[in-house]
């Protein structure tokens, strides 16, 4: 192989080689069009566009001497430097050569390349990082309506939907966390979590009409993304103006229409046309749903009876201190108050007359009317999307907003949250401004991408928290505050304040707390993706961002019961818990970050990738994290159809600002020093990869995670509250498997498994006020998760069935778990459970199909975990999920 590699460089590769090669491919001396052709290709004297040239000529080479082998291996050479090519639109092509070429095509349509790993285009199956791909055929035939349905058929996922504050919690790898925050998401590379807590509200607004690919990488990323891309990445890649106006088209419109069970009903449609050497695109999407009626479960019928079972004499007890309490507050003045109390040594007990008072009282409360509405479960969510680009030559400008409207009652219970009704709704909007400029510099060997954006992140200020101020739930202390004004209420002890308000007969009431937050950020990330030499593929890029985030939210709460509604905002006249402190409600952050990842192809079969990732991060004067490094190291070895992998990784989680500063009433002090979480991270993969038949996969890791900021209880003024501090640990072990076997052109098959098992290092208190740290089992967590699909075409392709099969293992809570304020579950776990869905779609004219999904066919009772604390009072301790559901859509595409 020398004497020719020798002969092409002194001759020279290019152009006229390839025409040299069609002459002798026309006169049919194939041996020729070989001599020609290979010695440039294995010295890599072609550019790309000439090497798709190059392997077109010798897979019909091949053909023509009845090789189908030798032809399909040079048409997916062929596909790799031309992906777009399309045999239809060269005319005296043979048969045969078309029809390979759109098989394997149709064989590689799950996306053998990713973008998200390392910020450029890579063989999913070498890329330094274990990923996978939904592609949009996945998508349509499965019957996903919404971009968060399709966790619950990935490995290494485990999902708790609550359908209140967030609509689900998604956690990644075996780490619970109290919100969605550990896990980086992104459309087209453009993040989606939150400024101000490093939450991702990724519920219904998200359209699919326009989605060419979801990709998904496990483990930490920060060596290309930076902070809070701690267990992996999500992004979703959305179709341009060439995957809509292929050819000659100058116009296309593709709708997605859906009306279903729950009265849940949507629009999603995309939009494309083509002016000149310019593109623009625009999605809009609206989503409405009551969402399924839980008013038959216990903790959401607002039955005035489950007073009757209540404990107040054990609730209400003043243990200590009884008749100082009950002398300085008249507690037991049966002439002045009703006789509620009565001293037994050294406690308060309540009197038999006590309790029925609380009782009563407690009942008249669900009696009310709120926000122009009786009390009563209710439930909505109502979504808006709307994105559009104008793209011209190197340049993509556009915008996208989005809003939301969703129910928080799901997230706690009847004796805690009114309904949707009642005005307890949560409104998270976002709005982005961005311009995308790629160019690439040197072909084939250079390309420098500019991303800006402008990004405003807000919980409107109508959004509301109606709260039930109750004796059975010990948070009617208001009234107690407003009657001794000279009194610092905090200093008093709980159940001192309910003895008051209930030896005075005081009524519960409904607190209506209206919140905003506003935070933004502008961004720059400039990045350069190079190939100097052939064996050398780097990437590098300086990001940075300039931010005005939130403190605490700007809050206005009214201590009695809203019977109608009243115009007010939060936003004009809120106050904010760091309203007086220095600095006030809102903090300055600059962040700067440097990355490099390169990748050595050794030899054909090994590859080694090294990357690194400098990030600075200040918080006004003197705050944030300062600096952090963080490495990511692959090696890769690729013979024959496996790839083999070896991966380390780290990453770092940056405290959020809702972390730092804010407060609640559980968690009266702050801590602006926190500290950001790490992670190390190893994998071992291996993977078997036959494009035109299946794909297997096999990954194990282990993840250790220290820093972790969790709530303690600390000293506080007389007593005690909680305080965010990084003294959490993790230590998670997995197994991820995966295959895909496409049996016919017909049939095609899917499954997955994951095991975890994550061990949380959590700190308590002991009776002595010193920490203790206890290694327990994660919460929420199932140890084995099975997935499986099938998927079928029918009657030439008209009729398509799917079928997706869920299992989920037990998922253990309560104590001895990470999460031991569930002690409500019975059995101290939820129990496995197994899912059917079924997605039928039927093509009624050549651009219009009709689909109908029926989800939980086998209507499986079953519940997910509560989120937070889960604690059964102020958080609900589980959430019934939707019983069997259907959907009629309707796809049409023009």
């Amino acid at each position: 192989m020398i004497f020719p590699a020798i002969q092409a460089m002194g001759q020279g590769c290019g152009e006229y080689k390839i025409k040299e090669a069609q002459d002798y491919y026309n006169k049919g001396n194939f041996n020729r069009v070989f001599a020609q052709l290979n010695p440039c290709l294995e010295i890599n004297g072609f550019d790309n566009s000439q090497k798709a040239l190059a392997y077109k000529l010798l897979s019909l080479t091949w053909l023509a001497m009845d090789s189908t082998m030798r032809a399909s291996q040079a048409i997916e050479q062929m596909l790799v430097y031309n992906p777009s090519y399309e045999p239809e639109n060269e005319l005296l092509l043979p048969y045969r050569f078309i029809s390979l070429v759109n098989g394997i095509r149709q064989n590689q349509a799950r996306v053998v390349q990713v973008t998200s790993v390392s910020k450029k285009p890579e063989d999913l199956y070498k890329a330094p990082a274990t990923a996978l791909v939904i592609s949009e055929d996945d998508i349509r035939q499965r019957g996903y309506t919404d971009l968060e349905a399709l966790f619950s058929d990935l490995p290494g996922f485990d999902v708790s939907r609550s359908y209140g504050l967030t609509y689900s919690n998604i956690y990644q790898r075996g780490y619970r966390s109290d919100n969605t925050e550990r896990t980086l998401f992104m459309i087209n590379g453009i993040e989606e979590n939150d400024f101000w807590s490093n939450i991702v509200y990724w519920s219904m607004q998200i359209p699919v009409s326009n989605v060419k690919r979801v990709e998904i990488v496990y483990g930490p990323s920060s060596t290309i993304y930076g902070a809070n891309a701690f267990l992996g990445v999500i992004n979703v890649i959305t179709k341009g103006p060439k995957d809509l106006l292929s050819g000659t088209k100058k116009v296309a419109v593709l709708a997605d229409l859906g009306y279903g069970s729950y009265n849940t009903r949507y629009a999603d449609i995309t939009a494309a046309t083509r002016i000149g050497s310019a593109a623009f695109t625009i999605t809009g999407r609206g989503y409405f749903s009551n969402l399924q009626d839980l008013s038959n479960y216990p903790e959401y019928d607002y039955n005035p009876s489950d007073y009757d079972l209540v404990n107040y004499a054990g609730q209400l007890r003043i243990a200590s201190k009884g008749a100082y309490y009950a002398n300085k507050y008249g507690l037991t003045d049966g002439t002045t108050h009703a006789p509620y109390y009565f001293l037994n040594g050294n406690a308060l007990e309540l009197t038999p007359a006590g309790v029925a008072a609380a009782q009563e009282l407690d009942k008249k409360a669900l009696q009310q009317t709120v926000g122009g509405n009786p009390i009563a479960y209710s439930n909505r969510l109502k979504a808006f999307y709307i994105r559009s680009s104008l793209t011209f030559n190197d340049v993509t400008l556009g915008f996208q907003l989005w809003n939301l409207e969703e129910g928080t009652l799901n997230s706690a219970n009847d004796n805690s949250r009114a309904g949707a009704k009642n005005g307890n709704v949560w409104k998270p909007m976002q709005s982005l401004v961005y311009a995308v400029y790629n160019k690439e510099i040197i072909k084939d060997k250079l390309t420098l991408i500019n991303t800006a954006q402008y990004r405003v992140d807000e919980i409107n200020e109508q959004s509301r928290a109606v709260t039930l101020k109750n004796y059975s739930n010990g948070s009617l202390l208001y009234p107690f505050a407003q009657a001794n004004p000279g009194i610092n209420a905090d200093t008093v002890p709980v159940l001192v304040r309910l003895g008051y308000n209930l030896a005075r007969k005081t009524d519960p009431y409904w607190e209506t707390q209206y919140f905003y937050q506003h935070s933004n950020q502008f961004r720059n990330e400039l990045r350069l993706i190079a190939s100097p030499v052939r064996q050398l593929d780097l990437v590098a890029g300086l990001e940075t961002r300039s931010s005005m985030i939130q403190g605490d939210y700007k809050q206005i709460t009214i201590n009695y019961t809203l019977t109608t509604p009243i115009d007010t905002s939060a936003k004009d006249y809120g106050r904010s818990t760091l309203d007086n402190t220095a600095g006030g409600n809102s903090f300055e952050y600059f962040n700067l970050g440097a990355f490099f990842q390169g990748t050595y192809t050794i030899n054909p079969q090994w590859q080694f990738t090294l990357g690194g990732r400098y990030d600075f991060a200040r918080i006004r004067a003197s705050g944030g994290y300062g600096k952090e490094l963080n490495p990511r190291l692959a090696l890769t070895y690729t013979p024959g159809r496996f790839a083999f992998k070896a991966i380390y990784s780290k990453a770092f989680q940056d405290a959020s600002s809702r972390d730092r500063y804010a407060i609640s009433s559980t968690r009266l002090k702050n801590n602006p020093t926190l500290r950001p979480d790490r992670i190390d991270n190893l994998e071992l993969a291996v993977n078997y990869n036959s494009p035109n038949r299946y794909q297997l996969g096999v990954t194990a890791y282990y993840a250790n995670c220290r820093n972790i900021v969790e709530e303690v209880s600390v000293p506080y003024l007389t007593g005690r509250t909680l305080q965010k501090q990084n003294t959490g640990t993790a230590d998670i072990y997995g197994i991820q498997a995966v295959a895909d076997y496409q049996y016919s052109e017909r049939f095609q098959f899917y499954a997955n498994y994951s095991y975890t098992n994550a061990f949380r290092g959590v700190t308590t208190t002991n009776a002595a006020g010193e920490f203790v740290k206890t290694q327990l089992q994660v919460g929420d967590i199932a140890r084995h998760h099975v997935n499986a699909g099938a998927n079928g075409k029918f009657f030439s392709n008209k009729l398509n069935i799917n079928l997706r099969f869920n299992y989920v293992g037990n998922r253990p809570v309560g104590p001895g778990t990470s999460v031991p304020g569930n002690t409500k579950q019975p059995g101290g776990y939820f129990p496995a459970y197994t899912l059917v869905n079924a997605a039928i779609t039927y093509r009624i004219f050549s651009f219009a199909q009709l689909q109908l999904i029926l989800n939980n066919a086998l209507n499986e009772v079953y519940a997910d975990p509560g989120t937070r604390s889960a604690n059964g009072t102020t958080q609900a301790y589980r959430t019934p999920q939707k019983t069997r559901n259907a959907m009629l859509r309707l796809m049409v595409s023009l």
